[in-house]
């Protein structure tokens, strides 16, 4: 049956999240407890209604062929008519009851199971984004992420309560057909063809249902990332008036996505009329066909018709909503796939780090035939070998794309060498545990990263056990305290998005004093001070060199001049050093830097 295999395709999606449901076991176990019970008291007070009104009008001994009726005369014999009808009606009303508090006990296990389950993805997806390859921020943009934790994980529950739902239904369901089974063979016979039926025309819609369901995933994610690129650079937007242009490209996407919605709800919505029709027919047809083959050749009571009627009457309603929700399940699982996309990602590190603890550098810093290679076979190095004496300057310089910011990348460990070793101090640096080595190599990057937060907050990002001293120096080399002091809140003062609030000279000061609250042993200053203007420039100049004092710095710099006292000049092209030495030993050697210095004099 073509819907069979739709239910398989339901249950490998939710057999996916299997790891996540795991943590949930005792909830799972009492919700499928409780819809068993919930079916059981079911069928039982419907099934207790044709035998109590049986018994309306006639004596016990007169319908005593109902093996119901003569299970209750063998329990209380001797009763009257009117007895035995009281306790049938007391036993449904207490059937009916409990089956109600049960089904909202089950409803509030419910609740609590998807939401703890919705919570734990959302933090799986974290951890999973958290772990990730680098490569992954690189390739995919940020409104796919904030997507994926609204509207995917939204639509992951919603498939999983509609699980839940069917996996109730289809016990009930499983009850009733027992029932009707034991009552007559040939009737449930007559029953599952109808089914069946009602499962081959829907197979179409369900078919529909899962392609609209990917387009319409797609889609939003497109649009998604298309408003994260918009609204994260709209002073770009604005600056160059492209307002109405961008507002083209949303509305693009946006009628894209919703005539894929407007797609799946006529699809989703056909199948109650549909399976309603067909349950329908099939149930008047065999009603009529019951009474000829069965009630006309003795083979079954009225009483039995009438008890089959009433069951069909509640099962076949049960089976148009089971079919309903297969076609929701399988639309909202669209969702899952999704979520299971990024719950997926590759983990970085492939291998894991070592738990050896970082001290003060006090050699070396060797980097031995280092390759990176990206996705696609392009090399960001390419067999690289420097040696980084403890506490010397050494600049790394070239032009865009010669594989500077890949290397400081790795000796920061976000990226892994795709072949050849980096050793600290004679040790492998994968052997340093994560704490103690982001303590001890930090980096000053070019665009200061700042949270809408407060000063204190970004300065404290990734150090939140920072003491009050620490912070206190921290923002004294950094040259930041003129700054708290002018402000209304001072160190708990907000930078707005982005550091809207400060100004460029500011947030890379704020970026310094992040980077010195741990006195870290190696710093990385990449093209640092590139983005400033002159004034703001010589501010945050004089915060790096305070920060240098002491440390082994490495740093990237596209304005030459300031390596000029760098101990060690490295020139890099196309993922290569090419030459190597100080400033003046360069100079004289009239190769590729002092094409380089050349160039840099002649922008200025």
């Amino acid at each position: 049956m073509i819907s069979i295999s739709r239910l398989g395709e339901i249950r490998a999606v939710m057999a996916r999240l299997r790891a996540h449901v795991r943590y949930h076991r005792s909830l799972v176990v009492a919700y499928f407890v409780l819809a068993t019970l919930v079916a059981f008291f079911e069928t039982a007070g419907i099934g207790l209604i044709i035998p109590m009104i049986s018994l309306m009008g006639s004596a016990p001994e007169a319908v005593n062929g109902n093996p119901v009726i003569r299970y209750a005369s063998q329990i209380l014999p001797g009763r009257s008519t009117s007895e035995y009808v009281w306790v049938f009606g007391l036993v449904i009303i207490v059937a009916i009851v409990t089956k109600n508090v049960l089904a909202i006990l089950n409803r509030h296990i419910t609740a609590r199971l998807t939401c703890e389950l919705t919570s734990s993805l959302r933090e799986s997806l974290f951890d999973s984004l958290s772990r990730a390859h680098m490569d992954v921020f690189d390739t995919r943009n940020s409104g796919e992420i904030v997507n994926t934790f609204g509207l995917e994980v939204s639509r992951t529950r919603n498939f999983i309560e509609y699980f839940l739902i069917l996996c109730q239904l289809a016990v009930i369901t499983c009850f009733y057909a027992v029932g009707l089974f034991l009552l007559s063979w040939p009737f449930m016979v007559g029953v599952v063809f109808a089914v069946t039926i009602a499962g081959f025309i829907n197979a179409v819609r369900f078919r529909k249902i899962t392609v609209q369901s990917g387009l319409q995933v797609s889609s939003n994610r497109n649009l998604m990332g298309f408003l994260g690129d918009i609204f994260s650079g709209f002073r770009v937007v604005r600056g160059n008036g492209a307002e109405a242009q961008c507002r083209q490209g949303f509305l693009l996407r946006s009628n894209e996505l919703l005539q894929y919605e407007q797609r799946s709800i006529f699809v989703s919505g056909t199948l109650f009329p549909v399976t309603e029709s067909v349950v329908a027919t099939g149930t008047v047809l065999l009603l009529i066909l019951s009474n000829i083959w069965l009630i006309q050749t003795g083979r079954l009571s009225v009483e039995g018709l009438m008890t089959l009627g009433l069951g069909l009457v509640r099962m076949f309603p049960l089976v148009n909503q089971f079919y309903t929700l297969i076609g929701q399940a399988l639309y909202f699982s669209g969702g899952v796939v999704e979520l299971l996309r990024w719950l997926e990602l590759p983990r970085f590190p492939e291998k894991p780090f070592g738990d050896v603890a970082l001290g003060p550098v006090k050699q070396s810093i060797r980097i031995d035939h280092v390759t990176v290679e990206y996705p696609g076979g392009k090399k960001g190095i390419d067999d690289v070998s420097l040696e980084i004496p403890a506490g010397w300057t050494v600049a790394l310089v070239g032009a865009s794309g010669s594989g500077k910011t890949t290397l400081a990348s790795v000796l920061l460990r976000l990226r892994a060498p795709t072949s050849g070793s980096i050793l600290v101090d004679g040790v492998d640096y994968w052997e340093y545990s994560p704490s103690s080595w982001h303590r001890r190599v930090r980096m000053v990057e070019q665009g200061a990263f700042l949270l809408n937060d407060s000063i204190r907050a970004n300065i404290l990002l990734g150090s939140p056990d920072a003491t009050e001293e620490q912070l206190k120096s921290a923002l004294s080399l950094a040259y930041l305290n003129p700054v708290i002091v002018s402000l209304p809140e001072g160190v708990d003062s907000p930078v707005g998005e982005g550091g809207a609030l400060l100004s460029g000279g500011q947030r890379q000061r704020v970026s310094i004093a992040r980077a010195m609250v741990q006195n870290p042993s190696v710093l990385i200053l990449d093209e640092a001070t590139s983005a400033l203007d002159n004034v703001s420039e010589r501010e945050v100049q004089l915060a790096l060199d305070r920060a240098r004092v002491g440390r082994t710095v490495i740093v990237i710099a596209h304005r030459l001049g300031t390596v000029r006292d760098a101990d060690l000049v490295v020139v890099m092209e196309q993922g290569r050093i090419v030459e190597q030495g100080t400033w003046d030993q360069l100079t004289q050697k009239q190769g590729k830097f002092s094409e380089l210095v050349a160039a840099s004099q002649f922008q200025h």
